[in-house]
């Protein structure tokens, strides 16, 4: 038996992996007024909203070291960061990095100094599949018959010497943790790299801008008063585009870096700010509003730590105090128990679609948010949209002098769920392996009394797998033993008592990140010689696999049943919880539950 379907694991990798474990993660420390770079005459324009940086890129078609439909490592959730710059993709889809060389028969692709110009493609590319729970360093790419030297420079990430030269990331990521310390994700690469003159720097985080508060984006005034025609024309709000994303990704919380001159914080109580979540049609540039997150007076952190006369020099605000601070959004959707505790439901940004997430409320009274910006290198601005500042007037405004993103985090994680089907366990070269009849590894077929389980098709060679192969982004189990994953049924067939789910090849080599899932099914009754099901297998946020895992049992066929390709989110929440709001798996007889803010009891 052997795999089909390319893991991203071999020597160079396992050499990769045990360099960076040599390689301490170090804490950056907390982000301070003296990381801030302060840009003062900012210039804004106009942004024509009518045609989307957007346009000219899908989600597989990017160039070289551009984002290949990922996202960045940012912050941690205790506001302090890491040096080192990562990229965050999700496992089990194909990533293309482009190979963007004129001449293509000369590069050489390398891992840690590991050659690996036999992974690329006949287009000089390479395109992979990535193992969960994994990190690896980057990829680099030089000249055959040159020498190809890299150093860590200060900031820690990748600098080629030579010629050839590019914005490289240090380390690719398939989750967003260490320890228990939660990373937060963001467009841009709080830590990346741009050319300054022949030097490397470090993304810098910029407070001042134009508006007339003098913050970037945020409560302000976007006109010049300077002009004879000046006119207030105050901005509601800011947003930001995303690249589409190769997998769909869950969002527990977005994070605002910001400043404010109100003593008492940025919100006052009774007001509040809105964050959607936008879906974006990229032809006619509608959007979609899928969730809306929300940020009430006491969703601050650290808004006490203040700096006197921190407008600039000249400006009505020079004399004034910033208060600086982290204003944090939930989702207005939320679950409840029986003791009325509320819990914000995490939303799902579905996987192949331009998206944007739009900030409003900034104009309300007594409400002051100034928002920090990223500012990004001219690389990351061929295909990072800039911030948008939104005003009343209905006019948008992005800064034309430098490349400027708002300082946005995500508290997510991609969630990519691989129920398998054909192109994983390959047989082709066995002359007996009955294709004819094999109808995937996701159907499964179970005796008339329940009591055995077998491939569809392969029943009794020695092809019976007996299960079927389910990748998941992070383990099946937490470390308490409860399920991070749910069965979803159609018409919700209590003849399927439970789904047996075997962890051991998890992290195994062999099948690196699947578990092997068997359905526990009763007896056929008296009459019925045969019955089917679909299952879905669901994530966070209610994110379903990319194919149902379909159950035939007796003499059932595949009559009706339609494997449909399932990658947005749905509204319900399938989760099990106890009474103390713990984790359930499965409850036991006699335990009562909650699933969907309703008490059950197992019977």
């Amino acid at each position: 038996m052997r795999m089909k379907k390319f893991l991203f694991l071999s020597l160079a990798l396992t050499c990769a992996l045990a360099g960076y474990a040599q390689k301490p993660t170090v804490k950056d420390g907390y982000i301070t007024k003296s990381q801030m770079k302060d840009l003062p005459n900012q210039k804004m324009e106009r942004a024509d909203l009518s045609v989307s940086s957007h346009q000219r890129r899908a989600v597989t078609d990017g160039v070289y070291y551009t984002m290949p439909g990922g996202l960045f490592a940012a912050w941690g959730t205790d506001g302090s960061g890491y040096i080192v710059s990562q990229v965050v993709l999700p496992p089990f889809v194909e990533t293309t990095f482009k190979n963007m060389k004129t001449d293509k028969s000369q590069n050489v692709w390398t891992m840690n100094g590991n050659d690996l110009t036999e992974m690329q493609d006949e287009n000089g590319d390479i395109v992979t599949t990535w193992n969960p729970m994994g990190m690896w360093y980057t990829f680099g790419l030089g000249t055959k018959g040159k020498t190809t030297s890299y150093q860590w420079n200060e900031d820690n990430y990748w600098v080629k010497s030579g010629s050839y030269t590019t914005n490289d990331l240090s380390v690719i990521s398939t989750y967003s943790m260490y320890g228990d310390t939660r990373l937060m994700l963001s467009a841009t690469d709080m830590h990346g790299s741009r050319l300054s003159g022949k030097n490397y720097a470090r993304n810098t985080l910029s407070g001042w801008g134009f508006l007339s508060t003098d913050f970037l984006f945020g409560t302000g005034d976007a006109n010049d008063s300077t002009k004879p025609d000046y006119t207030p024309d105050i901005a509601y709000g800011f947003a930001q585009e995303y690249n589409a994303l190769l997998a769909p990704l869950y969002i527990d919380e977005i994070h605002v870096m910001g400043l404010t001159y109100n003593d008492y914080g940025p919100i006052p109580e009774g007001k509040s700010l809105k964050a959607y979540i936008m879906l974006v049609d990229t032809l006619d540039n509608t959007t979609e509003t899928i969730a809306t997150f929300e940020a009430l007076a006491g969703d601050t952190i650290d808004f006490a730590e203040s700096s006197a006369n921190w407008g600039p020099e000249g400006s009505p605000n020079e004399n004034k105090t910033a208060y600086f601070g982290t204003v944090v959004f939930r989702n207005t959707e939320t679950i409840s128990d029986i003791f009325g505790n509320v819990y914000p439901i995490p939303a799902a940004v579905p996987a192949g679609k331009v998206w944007r997430i739009q900030f409003e409320g900034v104009n309300e009274e007594g409400v002051c948010l100034g928002v920090y910006g990223v500012v990004n290198s001219d690389v990351e601005d061929s295909y990072i949209s800039r911030g948008i500042v939104l005003t009343e007037q209905g006019y948008a405004y992005h800064y034309s002098s430098s490349p400027i993103s708002p300082a946005i985090e995500l508290l997510g994680q991609f969630e990519m769920i691989d129920v398998v089907e054909k192109d994983f366990l390959n047989f082709e070269s066995e002359a007996d392996f009955p294709a004819d009849k094999f109808n995937g590894w996701n159907v499964l077929r179970v005796s008339a009394d329940g009591q055995t389980v077998s491939t569809d098709g392969l029943e009794g060679s020695n092809y019976d797998m007996g299960c079927a192969f389910v990748g998941t982004t992070v383990p099946w189990f937490d470390e308490g033993g409860s399920s991070n994953y749910d069965l979803s049924f159609e018409n919700t067939p209590d003849w399927v008592t439970e789904v047996q789910v075997d962890t051991t090849y998890y992290n195994g080599d062999n099948i690196t990140g699947y578990n092997l899932v068997i359905p526990v099914c009763e007896p056929l009754p008296e009459g019925v010689t045969g019955r089917q099901c679909a299952i879905d297998i669901v994530g966070t946020a209610d994110i379903p696999g990319n194919h149902k895992l379909i159950i035939l049992q007796g003499d059932a066929d595949l009559n009706g049943i339609t494997d449909i390709v399932r990658q947005e989110g749905r509204k319900s929440d399938n989760r099990i919880y106890g009474l103390g709001g713990q984790r359930l798996s499965k409850p036991v007889s006699g335990q009562l539950f909650i699933k969907n803010g309703m008490k059950f009891i197992k019977k």
